[in-house]
């Protein structure tokens, strides 16, 4: 046994030889396998303890094993099942399983034991949204917001069901709504940041920027802002941020090839192009659009075998899908 095992088994041993105060313990710094260690401790101890089964299957669930932390949270359930926090977990786990139906069964549950529970209105929001059931989603949206009308997750939520039934402009609202209640609300400042990207919208470059800075490694965001300036002629820009982008994220098959195309129809570096869409390709072997690209880069080149090869295998991949 290793030091810092020991020194695990001795903060868990004063824990329980004093009561069980939880102030002996700081669990929320563990790490994951720390909590699972310390908790399989308490519930040998107190195997009726219903809480203890609740924060385990929130762990296991955190790690992704999904099987394990349903056993756990049904158990916690069964314990005691009247509490709404129990039943919005359970609900959680059972939709990483895809069971669609059992989850919204538990999100119901939830909302009985108690109808003040926000996170199941919300939950039931999300999940319903998921399943492109607007009239559900707008409907716990709207109780959710009655409970609290200050919470920005009910208006994100609102504004993307608004913004998939085409209502953009109100979606921008709900969005705008959003990152008023919450300064940080990354998912709706990218959200804005795509809408007035599709517009092209100069407004795109600021909330793109925005949520950047909230998360330096947010490439989803950095690929729209780079096409953004690719397609509004701001190609030094552009390479800037698809390069950014290519340091977070190197198999970007769709940011190598649009630095490809850039330095082919912009800087007519031929070399470099063919080089970025072998890359792209490499990532990605169906990438017919990575196969037109080089070969016009072939053309421009003048080896036409490459090329004729290149044209024959995009219009192929194309052909198939």
């Amino acid at each position: 046994m290793n030091f810092r095992n020991l020194l695990l088994y001795f903060i868990i041993g004063v824990f329980l030889s004093c009561g069980g105060q939880d102030k002996k313990v700081d669990f929320e710094n563990m790490s994951e396998s720390d909590k699972i260690s310390y908790l399989n401790a308490k519930i040998r101890k107190e195997p009726n303890d219903a809480d203890l089964f609740f924060k385990r299957a929130k762990v296991l669930y955190e790690k992704g094993e999904y099987a394990d932390a349903l056993m756990d949270i049904q158990r916690a359930v069964t314990l005691n099942g009247k509490v709404a926090e129990y039943h919005v977990l359970q609900a959680d786990i059972l939709f990483s399983q895809q069971e669609s139906a059992l989850a919204f069964s538990s999100l119901q549950t939830a909302k009985e034991v108690d109808g003040k529970c926000i996170e199941a209105y919300l939950k039931t929001a999300e999940l319903s949204l998921y399943l492109r059931d607007y009239e559900n989603t707008m409907f716990n949206v709207k109780q959710a917001i009655l409970l609290d009308k200050l919470n920005p997750t009910a208006y994100f939520l609102r504004g993307w069901a608004l913004k998939e039934q085409g209502d953009t402009i109100n979606a921008v609202k709900d969005y705008q709504k959003a990152i008023e209640l919450k300064s940080d609300y990354e998912q709706a400042y990218e959200e804005l940041g795509l809408l007035y990207a599709i517009k092209g919208d100069a407004l795109a470059v600021e909330y793109l920027n925005s949520t950047i800075n909230i998360n330096p490694n947010n490439y989803s965001a950095m690929y729209v802002l780079a096409l953004f300036y690719q397609e509004h002629n701001a190609i030094a820009q552009a390479l800037e941020t698809y390069q950014k982008l290519l340091e977070i994220k190197p198999d970007h098959a769709d940011a190598l090839h649009n630095v490809g195309y850039i330095n082919l129809v912009e800087k007519q570096d031929c070399d470099i192009a063919i080089e970025c869409f072998n890359s792209a390709i490499k990532v990605d072997s169906l990438f017919w659009q990575a196969y037109l690209s080089r070969a016009e880069a072939y053309e421009k080149k003048g080896d036409m075998a490459k090329a004729k090869a290149d044209f024959q295998k995009a219009e192929e991949i194309k052909g198939k899908m």
